[in-house]
This record gives C-alpha cells, sequence and structure tokens, in this order.
C-alpha cells in the first residue's frame, strides 16, 4: 500500500477484474485496492480487466472520485496483462500441482500396498476361507463353535469392504464397474454365512399343515439361492490367479535371466526364444478390455448356468412319500386307537419300535455289511420321540408322555429279534443307555417354534463310542441339522390340539452336502479360472500378444533407434531356433519312440498344432508380416541414418497425434572425436574395376565399421573413398574420454593392419588392371586424419532427401589432416586436440612431425604420426573357409557386441592388450626404434 504499489486481495470474491475502468465506489477510501467483479461488458462481449489503487502512478489517470486507476492499454497488452492476473475463484480454484503431486503420491502408495505380497497372500487365505469356511463349520463342528466362525466371517467382510473402498481409490474404471457391482455382491453375500441371518434362512420346519406350509420351502429356496450368490466370490479367485500367475511369470523369466549365457545355443530344441517373453510386455489397452469382456462373459455363463440347471432339474423324490413321513401316521394311528381300545399295546409298541429302528440312529453311524440293507443307506435317521401341541401344557403332554412309554420286557424282546434278525434290511441294536430312555419316564420338555414339546432324545446323554454330542432338544443342533416328522393324515384341529413328533438328525446328509459343496467350489474355481484364460488364449496368440509385441518393439525403437538392430537379431535367431523345433525331434518324443509310444508322437505334434517337416513360415499370419516388416524398418532406419540420425528418428516417432513427419530437426552440438579415413587411389581403382568397385568398396567398409563399431566409434558418412568416423564425448567423465580417445587412435591402426593382412584385400595386388595403372607394389591402402572439437549433429538436406551428418570446421580439419598424410607420406595423423586427450602410454608413440596452420582453424596445430610400416605385415592365412551368411553374420555382431562391451571395463587395458601385445603393430613398428625417434625429435627442433 502507498507509494504507487497495487495489491491484488484474493478473498472468497474473484480476483479478476474485467471490464473498462470505472469510479471508485462512494464508500471506498483513496488508500483501499478493489477489484470490481464484472465480467462482461454490455455487448457481452468478455471485459478486460481494470484495476483501482492509491497512490502516484505515471499510468494511471484520477477518476472523479479521486482514485487513480491505470489508463487503458491497446489490446495486445491486455491480452497479456489479463493471462498473468487471472485468478479464479476459490470455490472453483483447481487443485494445485503439489497437491495433485501429493493425491498421485498416496494413490501409488495404496495401489502398490493392494499388489504387494502380504496383501496378495491375506486376500487369497480370507478368500479361500470365505468360499469354504461355512462348509468346514457344519463338516467339522457343532453348534456351540458357531460364534466363533461368525467372528471368521465378520474378519472377512470387514477386509473386503475395506479392500473394496481401496481399489475404488486407486484403480481406475473399478469404481461402478462391473467388477466393481460383482465385488460388492460377493461381500455382501458374506452375510448369509452369519447364522443368526442364516438359521432363519434355512429353517426347515414350521408348525403349520397345507398351503401354510410353503413357507418353509421357501425359505429352502432361498437359502438355495444364497449358497449359489456365494459363487460370486469365485470371482476373486480369478482375480487373484492371474495376478499371482503375472507375478510367477515375471519370477521365471528373472530366473532365465539369470541363468541365460552368451554361448550359441542355435541347436538346442530347449533354448528360450525372446518372442516367447511375456514378462515384459505391457498389457495393451486392447488386451485388457479384451480380458476383462472375456471374463465378463465367462462369470455370467457360469452364474446362470448355476442358477438355471436347479431350476431345470426334476427330481421324483416326494416328502409325503417316504418312510419317515408314512411311518408317523402309522405310529400316531396306532396310538390313537390303543387309546380308544381298539388295538392292544403290543401293536403300538411295535409301530414305534419298528419306526424308531427301522432310521436306527446308531447304526446309520456304522457301515452297512451288505451295501443298501441298513439305515446307513440314507443320512437322516431318528433321535427324538414325543408330543407337541399348540395350546397344551407340558403337564398335559406328560399324560400322552406316559401312556406312550414303551414296556422294556417288549423293549428287550424287539432289541434280540432285530439284532439277530437276517431280514434284506438289517434293522440292528440300540445300545442299551439310549434303550432304556425310551422305556423311562419321557420327560425332556422343549419350547420348538413356540410349541411346547415333551418327549424323549435318544441321544440326551453321552455315549462312549456312539455319542460325543448330547442333544437333549432339537434346538440343540442347528437348524439345517434337523428336521420334523409329524401326522399328516389327520384333521387341523387334531393337529394344533396335539399329536406325534419325530425329529429326525441330518448331520451326516449336512456333512456330506458340504464335503460335496467344498469339491464344487474348487471345480468351479478350475473352471471359472481355465475358462476366462483359454477363452481368450487364442485370440491373445494371434492377435494381441503380436500386437503387443509390436507396439513394444516400435516403443524400444523409438526411445533408442539403434537398438533396432538388437531387435532383430533376437528375432532371426527366434526363427532359427522354432525351424529348429519343427525339424527335429524333443528329447521327450525320442524317450516315446525308444518305448514303443512312437504312435502318440503324431498326436502330440496335432495337439500342440505342429506339423513335422513343414516350414512355419509357410502359414505366417499376417500380424507375424507386420511384425517382421517393424522390425526390417526399424534395422534399415538404423543402418541409414545411424548415431547421428538417431535424435532425428526418435524425435519423430515421440509425436502420436500426428502422422506427418519434420525430418528437418534443429542440429545439436556434440563434443566428439572426429576420424577421417580415405581409400588411396580410388580413382583409378573405380576406372580399372568399373562395376565391381561396389564390392571393392563395401570390403574395406566392412572392415572400417567392424573395428570402429567394436572400438565404441560411429561410421556416419561414405562419400566413395571418404569415411567419416565419431567417437561421441558427450556425457563422459575425464577417464571415460581418455579409455575413448586411446580406441579412436588404436583403431585406426588396427584397421590399417586389418587391411593388410586381409586375404579378400590381397587379391587385388594381382589384379592386371591395378598393375598397369599403379606398378607391380599397388596395394589396398588408407590414410587416417584424427582431430577432436566439436560438431553439429542434425539433418542436411532437404524434405526431399536429408542425410543425418555433423558440421563443423573440425569436420574439415579431420579431412585435412587425412589429406596431408600424403605430403608428409604417413598413415595417421592426429591433431595436438586429440593426442593431448589421450593416456600417456599411447601419446609417447606418437611423433611430434610438424606445426602448420589450416584453413579452419584460427591457431597453428600439431601435427602428431604414429608410424607404421604396412609394408612389411603379411597376409593372414585361415584354415577354414567361413560360409558367410545370414547366421554367420549374426554370430559375428554376437561377438563384436561382447568385445565391445569387455573393452569398455576398466579392467581390459587398451593399449597394452592392442599395441603393445599385438604381433601385427609390433611388426608394423619394428623399424621405428627408440634411437630413430630420438634422431628425429633433434632434426625436428
Amino acid at each position: 500500500s502507498g507509494g504507487g504499489t497495487h495489491a491484488i486481495v484474493v478473498g472468497a470474491r474473484p480476483a479478476l477484474m474485467t471490464g473498462p475502468p470505472d469510479q471508485a465506489s462512494p464508500g471506498q477510501n483513496s488508500g483501499e485496492k478493489a477489484l470490481s467483479p464484472r465480467f462482461s461488458d454490455d455487448d457481452g462481449r468478455p471485459a478486460r480487466p481494470s484495476f483501482r489503487s492509491s497512490g502516484s502512478n505515471s499510468n494511471s489517470t484520477r477518476s472523479p472520485g479521486g482514485v487513480d486507476r491505470p489508463s487503458v492499454p491497446d489490446e495486445t497488452n491486455w491480452k497479456k496483462r489479463s493471462s498473468i492476473f487471472q485468478v479464479q475463484p476459490r470455490a472453483h480454484r483447481k487443485p494445485t500441482s503439489e497437491q495433485q503431486r501429493r493425491k498421485a503420491k498416496v494413490i501409488r502408495v495404496i495401489a502398490n500396498f493392494m499388489d504387494g505380497p502380504y496383501m496378495t497372500f491375506i486376500s487369497v487365505s480370507l478368500t479361500f476361507w470365505a468360499l469354504l469356511g461355512d462348509d468346514i463349520r457344519l463338516m467339522t463342528t457343532n453348534a456351540p463353535a458357531d460364534n466363533t466362525f461368525n467372528g471368521l466371517t465378520l474378519t472377512c467382510l470387514t477386509f473386503f469392504t475395506l479392500e473394496v473402498i481401496l481399489s475404488s481409490m486407486c484403480k481406475p474404471e473399478y469404481f461402478l464397474g462391473f467388477f466393481f457391482a460383482l465385488d460388492c455382491i460377493s461381500t455382501a453375500s458374506l452375510i448369509l454365512d452369519l447364522t443368526w441371518v442364516a438359521d432363519n434362512l434355512v429353517a426347515d420346519d414350521n408348525m403349520e399343515m397345507g398351503d401354510k406350509a410353503r413357507s418353509g420351502r421357501t425359505a429352502r429356496l432361498g437359502a438355495s439361492v444364497g449358497r449359489v450368490v456365494r459363487v460370486l466370490r469365485l470371482i476373486r479367485i480369478v482375480k487373484l490367479y492371474k495376478a499371482m500367475y503375472e507375478q510367477y511369470m515375471q519370477t521365471q523369466q528373472k530366473r532365465r535371466n539369470l541363468l541365460a549365457d552368451d554361448e550359441d545355443d542355435w541347436d538346442n530344441p530347449d533354448a528360450d526364444v525372446e518372442e516367447e517373453d511375456t514378462s515384459k510386455q505391457r498389457e495393451s489397452a486392447v488386451g485388457k478390455k479384451l480380458v476383462a469382456l472375456t471374463t465378463r462373459r465367462v462369470i455370467l455363463l457360469v452364474l446362470v448356468m448355476l442358477l438355471a440347471m436347479p431350476l431345470l432339474t426334476v427330481s421324483n423324490f416326494h416328502y409325503q412319500a417316504s418312510s419317515a413321513a408314512i411311518g408317523a401316521d402309522n405310529v400316531f394311528e396306532s396310538f390313537v386307537r390303543m387309546r380308544t381300545g381298539n388295538v392292544s399295546q403290543t401293536v403300538y409298541e411295535e409301530s414305534l419300535l419298528k419306526y424308531v429302528y427301522y432310521h436306527n440312529w446308531f447304526v446309520g453311524q456304522k457301515v452297512c455289511e451288505i451295501p443298501d440293507s441298513c439305515s446307513n443307506t440314507f443320512l437322516t435317521h431318528a433321535f427324538w420321540v414325543g408330543f407337541a401341541g399348540k395350546e397344551k401344557a407340558v403337564s398335559d403332554l406328560q399324560v400322552f408322555a406316559n401312556e406312550a412309554l414303551i414296556r422294556s420286557e417288549t423293549l428287550e424282546v424287539w432289541d434280540d429279534k432285530a439284532r439277530a434278525s437276517d431280514d434284506v434290511y438289517y434293522m440292528g441294536g440300540i445300545p442299551d443307555k439310549a434303550r432304556e430312555l425310551l422305556s423311562t419316564n419321557w420327560d425332556v420338555g422343549c419350547t420348538y417354534l413356540g410349541w411346547n414339546h415333551l418327549g424323549v432324545s435318544l441321544l440326551k446323554n453321552r455315549i462312549d463310542d456312539h455319542v460325543d454330542y448330547a442333544v437333549k432338544c432339537p434346538d440343540d443342533l442347528r437348524p439345517q441339522e434337523r428336521f420334523a416328522m409329524r401326522p399328516q393324515v389327520i384333521s387341523e384341529s387334531q393337529f394344533d390340539d396335539w399329536h406325534m413328533t419325530f425329529f429326525f438328525d441330518s448331520r451326516p446328509f449336512v456333512k456330506s452336502e458340504a464335503a460335496s459343496n467344498i469339491g464344487l467350489t474348487f471345480f468351479v474355481c478350475i473352471v471359472l479360472c481355465a475358462a476366462s484364460m483359454q477363452f481368450s488364449k487364442d485370440a491373445n496368440q494371434l492377435v494381441l500378444r503380436p500386437v503387443e509385441r509390436m507396439i513394444e518393439k516400435v516403443n524400444t525403437i523409438r526411445d533408442n533407434p539403434l537398438a533396432a538392430m538388437k531387435i532383430a537379431d533376437d528375432e532371426f535367431k527366434g526363427e532359427e531356433i522354432r525351424k529348429h523345433r519343427h525339424s527335429t525331434r524333443t528329447p521327450r518324443e525320442m524317450w516315446m519312440e525308444r518305448n514303443g509310444l512312437g504312435g502318440l508322437i503324431r498326436w502330440m505334434i496335432w495337439l500342440k498344432g505342429r506339423e513335422t517337416g513343414k516350414d512355419p513360415s509357410e502359414a505366417m499370419m499376417e500380424t507375424a508380416v507386420l511384425e517382421k516388416t517393424i522390425i526390417k524398418l526399424g534395422s534399415l532406419l538404423a543402418l541409414g541414418f545411424g548415431e547421428a540420425g538417431a535424435s532425428i528418428v526418435a524425435e519423430n516417432m515421440k509425436g502420436t497425434d500426428s502422422a506427418g513427419v519434420n525430418a528437418m530437426v534443429p542440429g545439436e552440438r556434440v563434443d566428439c572425436i572426429i576420424g577421417s579415413a580415405r581409400i588411396r587411389d580410388f580413382s583409378t581403382a573405380t576406372e580399372v574395376l568399373q562395376g565391381k568397385v561396389m564390392t571393392f568398396v563395401n570390403q574395406i567398409a566392412e572392415i572400417v565399421h567392424g573395428l570402429v563399431c567394436e572400438f565404441h566409434g560411429a561410421p556416419n558418412k561414405n562419400s566413395g573413398d571418404r569415411f567419416l568416423l565419431i567417437w561421441r564425448l558427450g556425457g563422459l567423465d575425464a577417464d571415460k574420454q581418455q579409455r575413448l580417445a586411446n580406441m579412436a587412435l588404436v583403431a585406426f591402426v588396427r584397421i590399417l593392419g586389418a587391411c593388410h593382412n586381409s586375404k579378400v584385400l590381397a587379391d587385388y595386388r594381382t589384379h592386371p588392371g591395378l598393375i598397369q595403372r599403379l606398378g607391380t607394389g599397388t596395394r589396398v591402402n588408407l590414410s587416417f586424419g584424427l582431430h577432436s572439437g566439436w560438431a553439429i549433429e542434425g539433418a542436411v538436406g532437404s524434405e526431399f532427401k536429408i542425410d543425418a551428418s555433423y558440421l563443423s570446421p573440425n569436420v574439415s580439419i579431420a579431412e585435412q589432416l587425412e589429406a596431408a598424410t600424403k605430403v608428409y607420406d604417413v598413415s595417421i595423423l592426429a591433431s595436438e586436440s586429440a593426442m593431448s586427450l589421450c593416456s600417456k602410454d599411447l601419446s609417447s608413440n606418437l611423433r611430434l612431425i610438424d606445426k602448420v596452420k589450416m584453413k579452419s582453424s584460427k591457431v597453428p596445430l600439431c601435427l602428431y604420426c604414429f608410424d607404421l610400416d604396412f609394408q612389411s605385415i603379411q597376409v593372414r592365412e585361415y584354415s577354414t573357409q567361413l560360409q558367410w551368411n545370414v547366421r554367420q553374420r549374426f554370430k559375428a555382431r554376437q561377438i563384436l557386441e561382447i568385445e565391445k562391451q569387455r573393452k569398455w571395463m576398466e579392467d581390459t587395458d587398451i593399449v597394452r592388450q592392442y599395441i603393445n601385445s599385438s604381433a601385427d603393430v609390433t611388426t608394423m613398428r619394428k623399424p621405428f626404434s627408440v634411437d630413430f625417434q630420438q634422431l628425429f625429435n633433434m632434426g625436428y627442433q
């Protein structure tokens, strides 16, 4: 404030002022800064901001109210100023970049935690428990243990709810998606595992008759639907299986990388093929969408089948036609007729005993000696007999119970008869402790579904080797572990007044059903996982994986265009291995032939989709053609542009919003060592060799380029007889620059020696045309110039044709140095700047021969030569004739890459190994002794 300073106060109101300058409001002080919240002019166009302030300002005018205001500048200045002072209202202000970074970091932390090994382990464990826990509860425990399982179910419910919330926060396209809905349903289905809810759903009995009893069947139907809905939890298994499978593949790939070596494994059919490595490939958007849709359809298909198949299944079982239902009516009728005096007590007792022994609980726990001949055949057995009444008190029911007692003598006779019977159906006996309960007072009173029940339970007390869990009342069992059988051929009034009731123990059936459900769960798990993977397998192999491999290769070439050659080598190696596999038998197939199982080999080949003797390239898919085309185009780009054009290729491949090509990328200044190599007497060789001159140049270029690349250089431009060679120094420390300078000079020495001991190039010494033009002592010879300095790397040309090259006075100096070798009659000339980068043990071998001025240099240059007598080197004879084909070129590139890496290691002494210890270099430097060096230095000085 004051002094002409303008302040902008940002509050709840917008800080942006628009509109033409206005006068200050009547109540505004002269020292107060204000912004008028006008957002448009009267004509509807966006208004320009106006500022009001106090104090002196050379660019402001005095308003009638005494408030300074700035003068209105032109439209251009207002646009510039408005872009600076635009501040959004606080209510609509976008989050700052720092807030976005913090939010992104939190999301990454949550995502890493969700995908971490601990979270995965917990999720897998709880998922399996959610699938199997309820069945394990029913199969292994009794009712008192239910609260413990309820606690575990609540733990799973809490964990899965938290997982859904966290996944909604960190996983894109998850919230309100298909899997979000299924996860919510599967998590909510855990509520059905709580016994407080499940007991009400699966209650299999009620105290009604006729149409009113349908509510029980409705409850059982609801329980069945609940069990089917639990299958939705299997979706978690599919997702976890996919995550664990991807993690397993990454682990296997790391293990293969550790065990990999550099040996030639062309003839090994078990060798890993680079194409089969999918762990490094990022899943494409198309792949993710296809997998998601396939998994969704598989899940819906399985769920529809599980829901529809029970409804379409017809059963011939009738509840009222069972022995338990018919026997209950017979026993009740016998008891009623006994009370009225129509039959004797013995008839009633035999009727009741026949019912109890036919559904003998104790025999049902054993194995029948003859299948299907005892109560073990069915999985429910009678254990409770008594009376029930809607309005009857226990004392009233006790009257009926006293009349229904079985006489002990009748019971003993019947038991002996049942044990010794040789009938088709074996009833068996009942232990004494349980049998005595039928002949004593029936005084077990229970309240079941609001009705009073009074009777006797055969499982009232624990009996060694027979009863390990005492069941006094039916409520001591779970609802699904019991069911009641009541007389049905009676009137409704009689039913409500009083009737006999028989309770059956269905725990064997429940345990068997739980075991079956566990098997069904595992089966559905396998079906879901296998189907979700197999249904998309063909699409993955034929379309998605080739597309993903192509994308990966394009991204690799975009990041490093020179890597295209390595991609081509790996692809070629994979092709050769696959051809070898198709043409040879595997160790397993050879073992099968030796053991007389040769007939199965053709079936195995058919199942694998492989035909013996058939070239896999004959039926090449369009995707494979496109993939190989991309590799070839990338390789040609790497060969055509070289290291100098890598930035041009990378820059044009970065932009994916347009297919336009901008080859005229601005140049970049680089520090480098520049070498120039020239073929001597090239014009004469061209006139003599005519059409064969291309072969002649390429034979020399193969030596020059190969050795330059081996010593970490980059061939750039070939203009007939001249080669431009570059060693880039950018980004290297002093030690690395010294090693690179040593390799540049050593590369020239090795090239000169390789050209003169090459048997291929030695054949030109006997060429009649060259002997006639150049004399009998003619030979292929090269001269070299080496200099260090800066150069501009970039595209030279126009939109019709470009060359990636280097432009600089230093390039001209290197070419002039090479031209000067003819003047000084030497093979290699180096400038002082290049020599100063070399190590002392190498630079000591250089001889200072002159100090000259050159057109491209402002200061005189000291010239150094590396003395070599190439006339003394002998042609090298090779013991074997190598067939130079694509495979051998690949192996040569592999060896070259290994040598290139070894030369960059610190423990490799370039000078000692390739100069001092080299037989060819020692031979060429033999005439140049120490005495010669000293004598020349004295003369030069």
